[in-house]
């Protein structure tokens, strides 16, 4: 059985949420899926499932960092 909670896949159609370390992909019993922020459990001005697409996030942290160019 795959874990309830689990990072979002690749989806540009949701915005920063997409690729950020703080969202997880909550799955219904009856199939749905819902983007849970993490940062509403200590921080209450996030919301908990927040309205997509998350155009701007001033707590957005990429689940992997662009390499900088030299």
């Amino acid at each position: 059985m795959p874990d309830p909670i689990s990072p979002p896949k690749p989806n540009p159609a949701v915005g920063l949420c997409s690729d950020c370390l703080h969202a997880r992909t909550i799955e219904s019993a009856k199939g749905s899926s819902f983007l849970l922020c993490q940062r509403s459990a200590t921080d209450p001005s996030y919301p908990k499932y927040p309205r997509l697409p998350v155009l701007s996030c001033p707590g957005h942290e990429p689940v992997s960092k662009p390499e900088s160019h030299r």
